[in-house]
């Protein structure tokens, strides 16, 4: 069997991994999942393999299919399961005793009749009034597959959840119903990137804070423009950490856990402050990130070459007051924050905001989850 990293769209995290396996002399095919015909029950010729398929649908089957037929790979299938839902990543953190927040799941998707939504009103009602039952508002709205932010929604009142509702049609992202989670007073969240190399203890790689630049951006994933800072996070926090990936994987693999620490409102004004005095410098930085993004497809050398302008990008917002306010302000904030463990993605984004803002290069970790496979 021969060691590969499957993909159906390539990024630069997948170069990244590809140029970090060549450093350390492992040859890994690059295998375009999507084109690639699997006989069920036939002898898997790739193994260990690197999972990174971008659609979750893809990425749970590649990972199924592999290890049916004898392969391994990062990550397993029922780490891919369950990171992939997070109802039923909340339900193995509270069956850890993770700390997460209040969660509830609800299994109503409104159907369709060609393009129109169909819904009984007296069904949303009840649904509704059992949900105000629960919580308080203002409370979370969100899809069990979603990602990147996507239909993540603060909501404070019983006419915008009653609109929700009417809106919910059953889709890939919500394909049977969504979950209400008791909403954390937050100014940033956090990715915290953990490793396994055997299996059973998990280490703490990089850790980002992403901070929006104004008090109405509810999401805060750097995808929608929230600005990346590295930080240090207090030991109870890595360990808790830990524990959320151990949670969800029992198996070698890189995960990426995300949590939200809880401020209070003096604290989401200086972040907010100066997470907006340092977006006119991120503005610059994100348009070196999107030339590098488009880089992928030209030659290596015009992917080095465009990795080198974004990195001295970044650390030119390294340099500036604003950013160093910014970082020192949020590990002070953490020092004493309670933390909230939401959910953990088995394929995190790395090679641009943790690379540059952490100086961790988690592709290193990927190829030593291969040896350790080997």
């Amino acid at each position: 069997m021969k060691p590969a990293i499957f993909y159906d769209a390539v990024t630069c995290d997948e170069i990244g991994i590809k140029l970090a396996a060549e450093e350390k002399g492992v040859l890994l095919e690059t295998v375009n999942f999507p084109v690639t015909v699997n006989m069920l029950g036939g002898v898997e010729e790739y193994s260990p393999v690197i999972n990174r398929c971008q659609s979750k649908s893809r990425r749970e089957r590649a990972s199924f299919l592999l290890e049916e037929n004898g392969g391994r790979v990062i990550n397993a299938f029922e780490v891919e399961n369950v990171c992939n839902n997070k109802t039923f990543t909340i339900a193995r953190f509270i069956r850890n005793r993770v700390k997460t927040v209040k969660t509830a799941y609800v299994p109503f998707a409104v159907e369709k009749e060609g393009e129109k939504p169909v819904y009984r009103v007296e069904d949303i009602r009840r649904v509704v009034d059992e949900i105000e039952f629960l919580f308080n508002y203002p409370f979370v709205v969100k899809p069990e597959r979603g990602s990147r932010g996507r239909n993540v929604t603060l909501v404070e009142e019983r006419k915008q959840l009653e609109n929700i509702l009417r809106k919910w049609v059953r889709s890939l992202d919500s394909p049977s119903g969504l979950l209400v989670q008791s909403a954390v007073n937050k100014a940033f969240d956090l990715r915290i990137v953990v490793a396994s190399y055997n299996g059973v203890s998990h280490v703490c790689l990089a850790s980002l804070a992403r901070v929006p630049s104004s008090k109405e951006v509810f999401a805060t994933n750097t995808a929608l423009g929230a600005v990346p800072v590295g930080v240090t996070i207090p030991r109870r926090v890595e360990n808790e950490a830990a524990r959320a990936a151990a949670a969800v994987s029992k198996t070698i693999g890189v995960l990426g856990v995300d949590a939200i620490p809880e401020v209070d409102r003096e604290a989401v004004e200086k972040v907010v402050g100066y997470s907006r005095s340092l977006a006119p410098v991120h503005e610059r930085v994100k348009r070196f990130k999107e030339c590098f993004s488009r880089s992928v497809k030209l030659s290596r050398d015009k992917f080095l070459e465009a990795r080198g302008k974004m990195d001295e990008a970044f650390k030119e917002m390294f340099r500036t007051p604003e950013y160093s306010k910014l970082a020192s302000f949020l590990e002070e904030v953490l020092d004493h924050a309670e933390v909230f463990f939401i959910e953990v993605n088995s394929r995190p984004d790395f090679y641009i905001n943790t690379r540059n803002c952490t100086g961790v290069d988690v592709s290193e970790a990927y190829v030593k989850c291969i040896e350790m496979m080997l």
